[in-house]
C-alpha cells in the first residue's frame, strides 16, 4: 500500500480533493445517456459561477441513489460544492439555480423543499495557517 494516498496528520482531506472547485452531486434520478451531457453543463455552470477556470473544475454525479428527504422518496439531488475562495451569497444562488435548472426536466425541483441543497464549503489547508 502505498502512503502517498494516506493523508499527513493534521491535513484535511478536502486538501486532496481532485478539483478546485469541486462539485460532488448525488441524485436518486436516472439521468441515463443525458449524464455527460448533464456533467460538461455543470462543469461550465461552476467555472463561471466561481470565476475559476474550467480546466480546474471536478465534477462527480452519482444517479439514481437510495434517498429520502422529508419523508419522501420524491426527485432529489444533495450536492457539495467544494472550493478555496470563490463561494459567497451571489455564487451560491447562481450554483444551486443553475443545478436544479439542469436536472429540472429529471422532476428535480426548487420548489420541493429540499429539492437541491448546495453545501459549500471552503478547503483549507492547514498547514498554510502555521
Amino acid at each position: 500500500m502505498s502512503t502517498s494516498n494516506i493523508p499527513s496528520p493534521g491535513r484535511h482531506p478536502h486538501c486532496d480533493l481532485p478539483g478546485d472547485p469541486s462539485l460532488i452531486l448525488t441524485t436518486n434520478v436516472d439521468l441515463g445517456d443525458d449524464k455527460g451531457d448533464i456533467l460538461k453543463r455543470l462543469s461550465v455552470l461552476v467555472a463561471q459561477s466561481t470565476g475559476k477556470p474550467e480546466s480546474y473544475v471536478a465534477v462527480c454525479i452519482t444517479d439514481k441513489a437510495s434517498m429520502i428527504f422529508g419523508g419522501s422518496d420524491a426527485p432529489l439531488a444533495l450536492g457539495c460544492l467544494y472550493s478555496l475562495g470563490g463561494i459567497n451569497m451571489a455564487n451560491n444562488g447562481k450554483i444551486q439555480s443553475g443545478v436544479t435548472d439542469v436536472l429540472e426536466k429529471y422532476g428535480v425541483t426548487e420548489n420541493r423543499c429540499g429539492g437541491m441543497i448546495l453545501h459549500f464549503v471552503m478547503k483549507l489547508d492547514l498547514h498554510q495557517l502555521f
